[in-house]
């Protein structure tokens, strides 16, 4: 081997040495076993039923309904609920904040219960729309009148209105120098029995210590009814 070559031999195998070296490829993955978790596979199991259940349910309770008592015409307050004047609806179940009567408690309202405010056609009755009893609160009474058309508006009463009952003077006499004698009242109810002939009977509340007054004119006849504020009672 010549000097030269040798030479040149020794350079390649210096630069070799020099040169960085590659690391060598990785080795094939081992294949890993998955690990069972039982507590995992119970809760996705449960979390399944429970969603085929809330279906379940959401499916059934679409379209179920329950009945309920509702007014199929406009009662004025006061008057007696009767059983032509309540109609059965179907009311979707579901949460409300409405309390409907139950179609089974209607033995329980009509022919028994008063309105206990105007009624609209179409209203749902609750607990609250009717009453057992019409007795006044404590400080007022009730007087009952009976007057002639020529004593009373033409205007149709209805209970809650505002009135004025006026003393007025005798048949033909002289109309009085003063304010004539006058007591606030409340309309409580209004009867127009055939018996009465062409006389209707205005039951009004008014405070007890008005009541005597009251009474002892209207049994003269000679009062009349001024209305002040319908249903402002």
């Amino acid at each position: 081997m010549s000097s030269g070559t040798k030479v040149a031999n020794q350079e390649q195998q210096a630069r070799s040495a020099t040169r960085p070296q590659r690391p060598a490829p990785p080795g094939p993955l081992k294949p890993t076993r998955a690990r069972r978790r039982p507590a995992l596979i119970a809760l996705g199991l449960a979390l399944v039923a429970l969603s085929v259940l809330a279906s379940l349910y959401v499916t059934t309770s679409q379209g179920a309904t329950h009945q309920a008592l509702a007014v199929n015409k406009e009662i004025t307050r006061g008057t007696k609920v009767t059983a032509a004047d309540i109609t059965v609806v179907d009311l979707p179940n579901g949460p409300t904040l409405l309390e409907s009567i139950p179609a089974e408690q209607l033995e329980q309202v009509a022919d028994v219960k008063f309105a206990a405010a105007d009624l609209k056609k179409g209203q749902l009755l609750t607990p609250d729309s009717v009453v057992t009893d019409l007795a006044p609160p404590s400080g007022q009474s009730i007087v009952g009148i009976a007057l002639t058309p020529s004593q009373m508006p033409t205007s149709q009463l209805h209970a809650g209105d505002s009135v004025r009952v006026v003393e007025t003077p005798a048949t033909g006499g002289e109309p009085p120098v003063e304010a004539p004698f006058a007591i606030a009242a409340t309309v409580i109810g209004v009867s127009g029995d055939a018996a009465l002939g062409d006389q209707t009977v205005v039951d009004v509340q008014v405070a007890s210590g008005n009541a005597a007054a009251l009474a002892a004119r209207a049994a003269t006849g000679r009062v009349a009814i001024v209305i002040d504020a319908v249903g402002a009672g």
